[in-house]
């Protein structure tokens, strides 16, 4: 079960600084491979197919050093796509994901920082209309960073899917005190 979140306006999301300074640099075919500066050397093949595959990327960099990364996936096609094997995508609209920050950064707001800026940039740069964040119910972590963001779960879905096709999709009822 996931919780989704929807950002339609930049009134949705809260603007935050994180506790050090950082800047937001768009990852690209030139610095992927600068994803090692706070994950394991496995990922940077992982980055390189996020942008071959088209996926808009970036960085948190603090004194020279990056130190989280986020993703958005767009649908800029005409018709409806699912990605991620799960997540249907209506025309211009974003689903952002792999959200991750380097364990000695954590707590000090860069998430909420990086969910704000990659909000903006989608919305200002790439005209989404939608953008969807969806979060596991057990990422407590995650869940906090939304909250930090300002974000009120918009629902609870149940996503089945099978051999990278979705064939079941079904929101949830959830607790009044859950909806946002």
């Amino acid at each position: 079960m996931r919780h989704i979140f929807i950002i339609s306006k930049e009134d949705d999301v809260r603007m935050t600084r994180p506790a050090i300074h950082c800047a937001f640099i768009p990852v690209t075919f030139a610095n992927y491979h600068r994803v090692r500066e706070f994950r394991e050397e496995g990922r940077i093949q992982e980055y390189r197919e996020k942008l071959g595959r088209n996926e808009l990327g970036f960085f948190a960099e603090a004194d020279g050093t990056i130190i989280a990364s986020i993703w958005a996936t767009i649908n800029d096609a005409k018709m409806p796509t699912t990605v991620r094997s799960y997540m249907r995508l209506m025309p211009n609209e974003a689903l952002v994901h792999d959200i991750v920050t380097g364990e000695q950064f954590r707590g000090m707001g860069v998430g909420p920082f990086m969910v704000g800026r990659i909000a903006s940039r989608l919305l200002k740069d790439h005209r989404v209309s939608r953008i969807i964040i969806d979060v596991n119910v057990r990422n407590v972590p995650s869940l906090r960073m939304m909250d930090k963001a300002g974000l009120p779960i918009k629902e609870r879905m149940l996503y089945v899917s099978a051999f990278g096709k979705l064939i079941l999709q079904k929101a949830l009822s959830m607790p009044i005190s859950q909806r946002g």
